[in-house]
């Protein structure tokens, strides 16, 4: 047997090698003694990514093999930091971070040991491996004279450009199909022309994410012996969020490890919020027998009643943090639904002391950014926050407000952004400069991550663009004053002029719409993604943005934003808050009600300390009212 098991006089180690965590309970302890394979369903906040570092520096200490190794696969970079961070801290867990062991993403394992190796066997090169460039070159490519065809079916369908930039391999015989929609049959003049330039995209050696998972089905089927040398090479696997994994990626998992190595999966089942409709229903986690650790030590037990009404599995939540800041159902007139988000501030504020602030995150979220419906405001982001229109679309041409709103650097401009988000904002504004210029190397970009890449295609370096984009991002003096916001077109003309058409005079570059009636004062502009509220004295800004995007956060404080649901033609708190309330049960819902659900799930289990729900009062009676007083809530009626 190559797979290590632990006793619990194994964990009395624990003191010394993880000292600030605890997992004296039951479930915590019976996950850190399985020695088989099993899943383990966990709840938000119970820090099952902490309790796998755990389990790992234990089996550390034991581990006879010098060339067979642990497994930890991941889906994101941030939770592999996380366990690695654990294990580097100890010599044993050190041991851990190198030959043979694997500690990374999914995607990063079916890379190295799966796709690549065959990719080299096909002689297919690899120049990227991603998304948004292999979406940006698909569209590009599509403007070949070779695609008439193509082009005329696509400007037919409302999806079109969804359609060629999100093409991807599927299965070992590498079938072409799209995340944007269904494609035309493959026999069809259009369909085989897709097929063309995903097939000479892949040529060129430019693929997308998903692709790496059908050729690693490819490298399965053509080397089954691959089969024996993995599952040999790691006789222990284990696989954190594992709700988060598509049938793709546990397919190959499966063919690999299922039956053949020790297994351990964890995750939430009820925080999976993207759901792949064709195979969703292949899923198996979690499978029958499945162990549970059903304690958070993120929030308290008013919180932990409130997440578990709206959980789909209907398994316990008990919350074993502190109790002290009751939640709050902010009720709003439909009229008033712009104030929702500065009175959700001023409530934090009077709830929260400053240095709890200082070291805390405040976010609000909404599941939907906009969506269609002849119904009373509380529909989306932009029903809340009419300014995160300018976030959805960054690709698209900017009016002259919000250029000068991305390229502020005021000092009274929101100070929670980080560098990288400045950039990021730095970059847009350019973009849109140099799309209106009509410069040719913006063309094909779709959104502005792209700039610095397609500037260093022509021009063999972006270093010149890298330092203007430094210094539009640190110096406040560029954009501080009307005298400087004057003076800016003509820098920008300077440092931008070898991107510029050749026609193209300082005095037409200064006058491009996108520069004219630059505000007085850009910062009294409101951010597309920051709320700032003065209170009392004190000034708190908080982010906002949609549920998926804050998914797997912690925030001290966190509002809820009431939304519509679109096809299921219900507002999500609508449904749920008679449930939260104990009035009634959720009862028996369809797929897209159970979707509105996982992300209220996920939504209302970020904060630890202040949960605020917003929804408009004409869709809350008296009883869930009055039933949510009784469970220990406030009530308010913004006015």
């Amino acid at each position: 047997m190559t797979a290590v098991s632990l006793e619990a006089t194994d964990l009395t180690l624990l003191a010394r090698l993880a000292s600030d965590l605890s997992f004296s309970d039951a479930e915590r302890r019976a996950a850190l003694l399985e020695g088989g394979s099993r899943d383990f369903n966990a709840v938000p906040g119970s820090g099952k990514t902490s309790l796998l570092a755990a389990k790992l520096l234990l089996l550390a200490r034991k581990w006879p093999h010098a060339t067979k190794g642990i497994c930890v696969l991941s889906h994101t970079n941030v939770a592999r930091d996380e366990i690695v961070r654990r294990l580097a801290g100890t010599h044993e867990g050190a041991m851990l971070l190198g030959y043979p062991h694997f500690i990374g993403t999914i995607h990063a394992f079916v890379n190295q040991f799966l796709a690549m190796p065959v990719l080299r066997a096909l002689n297919l090169p690899v120049d990227v491996i991603d998304d948004d460039v292999f979406g940006t070159r698909a569209l590009a490519r599509l403007k070949g004279n070779q695609y008439f065809t193509l082009r005329a079916w696509l400007a037919r369908q409302a999806n079109g450009d969804a359609l060629v930039s999100q093409l991807f391999f599927k299965g070992a015989d590498l079938t072409v199909m799209s995340g944007g929609g269904d494609l035309p049959g493959p026999e069809s003049k259009s369909g085989k022309q897709l097929d063309d330039i995903k097939r000479a995209l892949s040529r060129a050696g430019i693929f997308r994410h998903r692709d790496m998972f059908a050729f690693a089905l490819v490298a399965l089927q053509s080397h089954p012996d691959l089969l024996d040398v993995i599952h040999r090479r790691f006789p222990m696997v284990f696989v954190d969020e594992m709700q988060d994994t598509s049938w793709e990626q546990e397919d190959v998992l499966n063919r690999l490890f299922d039956g053949k190595a020790v297994m351990q999966r964890f995750g939430d089942v009820d925080q999976k919020i993207i759901l792949d409709d064709d195979d969703a229903k292949l899923l198996t986690f979690p499978r029958t027998g499945h162990g549970t650790i059903s304690t958070s030590k993120r929030f308290g037990p008013r919180i932990a009643a409130a997440v578990a009404s709206v959980r789909i599995s209907k398994q316990p939540v008990t919350g074993e943090a502190p109790d002290d800041v009751k939640p709050v159902l902010l009720l709003y007139k439909t009229e008033d639904v712009g104030r929702v988000l500065r009175h959700f501030g001023k409530l934090v504020m009077d709830r929260v002391n400053a240095d709890a602030l200082r070291d805390g995150s405040v976010r609000a979220m909404c599941t939907r950014k906009t969506v269609d419906g002849a119904v009373d405001a509380g529909r989306h982001l932009v029903d809340y926050w009419p300014a995160y229109a300018q976030q959805m679309n960054s690709g698209a041409a900017t009016t002259a407000g919000a250029f000068w709103t991305l390229i502020d650097q005021s000092s009274s401009r929101p100070t929670a952004e980080t560098l990288a988000e400045r950039a990021g904002e730095v970059r847009k504004a350019l973009l849109h400069v140099l799309r209106e210029a009509g410069a040719s190397v913006v063309t094909e970009l779709r959104d502005a991550r792209g700039l610095l890449r397609a500037v260093a295609e022509l021009h063999g370096s972006d270093e010149s663009m890298q330092a203007l984009i430094r210094d539009l991002v640190l110096d406040a003096a560029l954009t501080g004053s009307a005298s400087a916001r004057q003076a800016l077109p003509g820098i920008l003309y300077q440092r931008l002029q070898t991107l510029l058409p050749v026609s193209m005079t300082a005095a037409v570059f200064a006058a491009l719409p996108v520069f004219a009636q630059a505000p007085a004062s850009v910062a009294a502009q409101e951010s597309p993604t920051i709320c700032t509220v003065v209170h009392a004295g004190r000034e708190l800004s908080f982010t906002l943005g949609t549920v998926a995007i804050m998914k797997g956060e912690t925030h001290l404080a966190s509002l809820v934003l009431e939304s519509y649901g679109g096809k299921s033609k219900r507002f999500d708190l609508a449904m749920a808050l008679p449930a939260i309330a104990g009035v009634k049960g959720l009862g028996k819902l369809g797929v897209t009600h159970e979707g509105q659900m996982r992300n209220l799930y996920v939504a209302m289990s970020r904060p630890t300390k202040f949960l605020c729900l917003a929804a408009n009062a004409a869709r809350v009676d008296d009883e869930t009212c009055a039933r949510l007083v009784e469970k220990g809530w406030e009530v308010e009626l913004l006015t």
